[in-house]
């Protein structure tokens, strides 16, 4: 992989991000990007996703590149973003964390993929136990993770079958120091917030909790949000585009972000840029911008 972006990418991406911080407010420059006191925000990986295809940016650099992009000094990892003959390199892995150490940033969530919410024991998520351990590895307190359910059958039974299977999931994350966070995925079901809901006030473990993503969501986005917040660690702020006045047209994000603010969710709120017409640069700023402004209205 290329380590060093082009000069022609380079220049181009610092323009984006001149151009970009000129249209935000003070606190957007701030190197902690703390929205105010109740919350921080933060960026994934996946959102510079193209950077790390094309190899203009390595993962080693991430973490100093979105200080000096964004000003954002939260941010969380990607499997598909790091090396894959690396991932089980632990050398590697503690590198990441260096690096993010000497960035002044807090590498505070892994994503991985899938687990098995009706496996019957722990036999059937053994990628999940390597991921909480490359999460440890990498300094992060939290891992992603999509929680698969049958989308047939009572629902009361398939929620319990989910408690039994992500049980000893999270007592190994639990003894790695490490938190389960689930976002919405993986089957029809798991896609609904009530439902994620559901589960986790039945399994009531500290170290399983839910991830809000408002992309991911189906159904009412709203009521599905609102339902997951009192289980949330994380919330990842989804954003596929924008309208001329700068707002996601996919769903009303002062809305949302009314809702995040009325409850008593504390913590990290991920920018995860998904969209094609705009660079990763001008896209991410863009996202922290309409974020900013939704919570000013929102009196945060």
């Amino acid at each position: 992989m290329n380590n060093q972006l082009t000069r022609r990418r380079f220049l181009s991406y610092a323009s984006a991000s001149a151009l970009g911080a000129a249209f935000l407010p003070a606190a957007a420059c701030k190197a902690m990007s703390p929205v105010d006191k109740r919350f921080t925000m933060g960026l994934s990986q996946y959102s510079l996703r193209e950077l790390f295809k094309s190899g203009s940016l390595d993962p080693l650099d991430y973490p100093q590149f979105s200080v000096d992009n964004f000003g954002i000094k939260a941010i969380d990892y990607w499997e598909g973003g790091l090396p894959e003959e690396k991932l089980n390199d632990m050398a590697y892995l503690g590198k990441l964390r260096s690096r993010a150490e000497a960035a002044g940033c807090d590498p505070f969530l892994l994503m991985t993929g899938g687990v098995n919410g009706a496996a019957k024991n722990l036999d059937g998520n053994k990628k999940a136990v390597q991921a909480i351990k490359r999460t440890q590895a990498l300094g992060a307190r939290y891992l992603r993770i999509f929680m698969w359910t049958p989308d047939k059958g009572e629902e009361a039974s398939v929620a319990q079958g989910a408690v039994v299977a992500m049980k000893p999931l999270a007592d190994v994350a639990a003894a790695h120091g490490v938190t389960l966070v689930v976002e919405p995925g993986a089957s029809k079901r798991s896609q609904r917030g009530a439902f994620l809901a559901k589960v986790c006030g039945s399994l009531n473990h500290p170290n399983f909790r839910l991830m809000p993503d408002f992309g991911k969501l189906r159904g009412d986005i709203y009521a599905g949000t609102k339902a997951m917040l009192p289980y949330s660690s994380v919330i990842s702020c989804k954003m596929h585009s924008f309208d001329a006045a700068g707002n996601q047209p996919d769903f009303d994000y002062p809305r949302l972000i009314k809702s995040i603010v009325a409850s008593d969710y504390k913590g990290i709120l991920a920018i995860e840029w998904e969209g094609k017409e705009l660079e990763p640069i001008p896209g991410v700023l863009a996202s922290k911008k309409l974020i900013e402004r939704s919570l000013a209205a929102a009196g945060a």
